[in-house]
């Protein structure tokens, strides 16, 4: 079977995206990609955009009819244009699926976009009802996963360990909620891979960022940049615990699996449905509040031969029922089923 991936212009949809396309090529499906990428330069010249948005649309349809897929995978597609959904199933008659990976705190877009889809794909169980409630067919629950191939126990130059080595990392998004955690721990060897900005998300879904001040503690926390993929896997394994912090989500994210998969050990608060995926303090540890956080901080960095029977434990768990391999036999399977 043929598959097509649509993969909107997002860091995090690219990357999932990818990972997707190399897993349903492993279960022995043939797979392209077609990347809806808006280039800024062309927006800033009025009448260009439209031009810019025709082009796209008619490559887009253009890639339909060469490749000829028996299904349509979209990761995310929240910048794609309702028409060029609704023309799509319209037009070619191919079961059009969606993978959601931003529930429940983008709730208010997605279940607006679910019903135009054939299957829609939450990444939170707690949100299947609310995407069939509001017209969508076919609604399952699929959460994230790890490419063992990319996420695993790798070996680090004297260089690198010198580049990346900390007692306690975090790389991603810093809101306010994960900046009030950093602060509790600014006497501790942490390093906070991400821009000097503190991402503040409003009420419209609109991000208004504001940079760290140079005389705040957390300043020299961070690193002042992101990383992403095999550079991700460096920070995590020079890493002595890992640190996540769910907010502003409310279910597991994709650093629960990569974490884990990449072997090292895993320190979390507690989201719904954790204990679904990782037996807790056997596989992950989690926290309740800022205060045994510290604790098992100072715990762990006490006892690095317990910190290593954990993140083994986890790794051994992420590869077993975790990967991505296996995230797309669900999902084919439902859509199989669901057709048949």
């Amino acid at each position: 079977m043929r598959i097509l991936l649509i993969l909107p212009w997002t860091r995090t949809a690219f990357e999932l995206g990818n990972y997707c396309k190399l897993a349903l090529e492993e279960i022995g499906y043939r797979v392209d990609d077609f990347k809806y990428f808006k280039h800024r330069i062309w927006q800033r010249f009025g009448i260009l955009e439209g031009l810019e948005d025709f082009y796209i649309k008619e490559r887009l349809y253009h890639k339909i009819l060469s490749f000829k897929p028996k299904l349509i995978l979209v990761i995310k597609g929240d910048i794609i244009p309702k028409d060029v959904i609704i023309y799509i199933k319209k037009r070619f008659k191919i079961p059009l699926a969606n993978y959601w990976i931003d529930d429940p705190y983008r709730l208010e877009i997605s279940r607006k976009l679910s019903p135009l889809y054939d299957f829609f794909f939450t990444n939170d169980i707690n949100s299947v009802n609310v995407h069939k409630d509001a017209g969508c067919p076919n609604v399952a629950f699929l959460t994230f996963g790890c490419m063992p191939n990319i996420h695993k126990k790798i070996s680090l130059s004297p260089g690198q360990l010198k580049q990346y080595r900390s007692d306690i990392c975090f790389s991603g998004t810093v809101n306010p909620e994960r900046a009030k955690v950093f602060e509790w721990l600014v006497d501790f060897d942490i390093k906070i891979w991400a821009p000097r900005f503190i991402y503040y998300l409003k009420q419209d879904y609109k991000i208004i960022k504001e940079p760290i001040p140079k005389n705040s503690p957390l300043y020299n926390k961070f690193t002042g940049q992101q990383v992403w993929g095999k550079e991700l896997v460096k920070v995590y394994n020079a890493a002595k615990i890992v640190l996540n912090i769910h907010s502003p989500q409310t279910c597991p994210i994709m650093r629960d699996f990569e974490v884990t998969a990449c072997g090292a050990f895993l320190l979390t608060d507690y989201v719904n449905g954790l204990e679904d995926f990782f037996k807790i303090n056997q596989e992950i540890v989690c926290f309740k509040d800022k205060d045994e956080l510290r604790e098992l901080i100072n715990f762990y960095l006490r006892d690095p031969q317990k910190r290593q029977e954990i993140s083994m434990r986890g790794q051994q768990r992420a590869y077993l029922e975790h990967t991505y391999v296996q995230r797309m036999k669900e999902l084919i399977s439902f859509i199989k089923d669901k057709i048949a």
